[in-house]
């Protein structure tokens, strides 16, 4: 998560406001979805993300770069130019968080009460240099998705399986099966509300209780996470969003960003 992101963020907002013909869809989900880009099409995100639990607090600025290769196909680069993480107890650090890169193919059209479906492969490219915000080893991760709309009501699902990398002179690590349900509420024309619960289980082995991990900070234990938030159109393509999602660490993130659609 990330911190000086309000200059960043007014640089993107400035530009692609600018040059966005279309109204496009936020990218504030963090649930897979089988809406894909359509061909030649562009998004956009940037978002400034705080979190605070017990533990301390952790700041971040993620990005978001999306593509449609075709209408079926479509690329998905998430950067995290900057990270800080601030615990109570223990050293700090600050600096470039990971890479995760997601080709999405969506091999099934919706129809009737057919949901759309679609795989994707993910890998996230350890740029991280600190262990504490990543652990310099490549993951891989497999996803089915499903998405179904019902009126103004968008439903999408996901069943993922994640090959952690192992770190071999520090800690054995779990592979990990991940869950994500999530539903969109396009309230009206500018308006959409949205929400979604995330499961994942623990990458480190007696790390299912919080506080289970001492040996990779950045690796995960056992997580469920809820979110609710809301995003606004303003104009061709530019959409502002806000939320907020509390995990059973007792961890609460606040998360505003924007995204834009282009052609």
């Amino acid at each position: 998560m990330s911190r000086n992101a309000w200059p960043a963020s007014g640089v993107w907002l400035a530009l692609f406001t600018l040059c966005a013909p279309g109204i496009g869809a936020a990218q504030t989900l963090e649930t897979e979805t089988a809406r894909l880009m359509k061909a030649g099409w562009w998004e956009i995100g940037n978002a400034l993300e705080l979190q605070t639990s017990s533990e301390g607090t952790e700041a971040a600025i993620p990005m978001a770069v999306e593509y449609g290769f075709r209408d079926n196909l479509e690329l998905l680069v998430e950067p995290v130019p900057y990270t800080a993480i601030r615990p109570k107890v223990g050293r700090r650090a600050t600096g470039l968080g990971d890479v995760e890169a997601t080709l999405s193919y969506r091999f099934g059209q919706e129809h009737g009460w057919v949901p759309a479906l679609a795989f994707a492969a993910e890998v996230k490219i350890p740029t991280a240099r600190d262990a504490l915000i990543g652990s310099r080893e490549p993951d891989y991760t497999g996803y089915v998705i499903a998405s179904k709309r019902f009126g103004r009501f968008d439903a999408h699902a996901n069943i993922a399986y994640t090959l952690v990398g192992r770190l071999p002179d520090t800690a054995q690590l779990n592979n990990t099966f991940n869950f994500a349900v999530a539903g969109v509420y396009e309230a009206n024309a500018r308006l959409e509300v949205f929400g979604e619960a995330l499961a994942t289980t623990a990458s480190v082995p007696g790390a299912e209780t919080p506080g289970g991990n001492t040996v990779t900070p950045e690796a995960s234990g056992g997580e469920l996470v809820g979110t609710l938030g809301a995003g606004w159109r303003m104009g061709t393509g530019l959409v502002v969003y806000f939320s907020a999602s509390f995990d059973n660490n007792n961890a609460l993130l606040l998360r505003p960003g924007f995204t834009v659609k282009f052609r």
